[in-house]
């Protein structure tokens, strides 16, 4: 197989190897993969700006990537052998298994896989996985009932947008935090209101829509402290990164990415049905992955950067 390797810290290092094809184990698939997306938790890997997350003992070099589509070419142990050749998008937890998508060949467990909908590329469905997951447990950790205004921080971006689609879908009142060139982007997601404005302003932005502060808030852009400001007293508040410090009642919690088969089997639904929208800036080619990451740390507007790999 051929992978994306991480042997030395740094984007101008990302390689590309020839590596023996793994094998299935007990309980896997192997999968051809067809595309895999590039995440910003894959750019802190190749920079080694998550390395401080790395469980002691792991060594490199790696290869990054939380998610893909391909077909399955074999199954270990107790897989039945009639799914070889069926369609799948896959998700792999990197921090915990180290075990990459961002290569030809890749074996995850069979919980790890869903049956993939059929007349969607490739390269769009990959992006399903770790953002929309992510989405998906951030919204289901605020543990709310339906009705309830929501602010979505980063509305425009990979979770920030799937968060949105997923909180209007659910009956959720949803106020999109922005910038301003992306303040059309996110009202076409369905958001109800957009706003800009991060630190203090924040909070003062949400309350002229809602006077008492919103029932929830979803940070998926790293704003902090500053954003319980938009929260009312005793409401709840979820980040993607670290915690801040509660105040006025407000429930803090922090959530993450998660396999669960059920939920990304709805979100590739959901993608395929049109429900969830999947832009992508661009695409390359596996041997031009060390141009992708750079392309990925230089981007601008929104849309993801997907690696697509050849057919056998």
């Amino acid at each position: 197989m051929r992978a994306v390797r991480v042997e030395k810290f740094g984007i101008d290092n990302v390689a590309v190897r020839d590596l023996p094809d793994p094998v299935p184990g007990s309980g896997e698939v192997l999968i051809a993969t067809e595309a895999a997306t590039i995440n910003p938790s894959d750019a802190a890997v190749v920079t080694g700006a998550a390395a401080t997350r790395f469980p002691p003992g792991a060594v490199g070099p790696y290869t990054p990537g939380w998610d893909l589509v391909g077909t399955i070419t074999a199954c270990g142990d107790g897989v039945s052998g009639s799914l070889v050749g069926t369609r799948v998008v896959g998700f792999s937890l990197w921090f915990e298994s180290f075990r990459g998508t961002q290569a030809s060949a890749v074996a995850l467990p069979i919980g790890n896989v869903v049956p993939a909908p059929d007349g969607l590329p490739a390269t769009q469905l990959t992006t399903v996985g770790l953002n929309g997951l992510t989405a998906w447990r951030g919204l289901a950790d605020l543990r709310l009932s339906g009705g309830e205004t929501v602010v979505v921080t980063g509305a425009a971006g990979g979770v920030g947008g799937f968060a949105v689609e997923l909180a209007v879908s659910r009956g959720f009142s949803v106020i999109g935090v922005v910038h301003d060139e992306d303040k059309a982007e996110a009202l076409a997601l369905g958001a109800t209101a957009v706003v800009t404005g991060r630190g203090d302003e924040l909070g003062a932005r949400v309350r002229e829509i809602v006077p008492d502060g919103a029932d929830a808030l979803l940070d998926t852009a790293s704003v902090g402290a500053p954003a319980l400001g938009a929260v009312r007293d005793g409401g709840k508040y979820v980040t993607v990164t670290e915690l801040p410090r509660p105040e006025r009642g407000i429930d803090v919690f922090r959530s993450g990415g998660r396999m669960d088969s059920q939920a990304l089997s709805t979100l590739a639904d959901m993608v395929s049905t049109g429900r969830l929208h999947t832009p992508v800036a661009k695409v390359f080619g596996l041997d031009d992955a060390g141009t992708a990451y750079k392309a990925f740390a230089n981007r601008s507007g929104r849309g993801r950067i997907v690696l697509a790999f050849p057919g056998p």
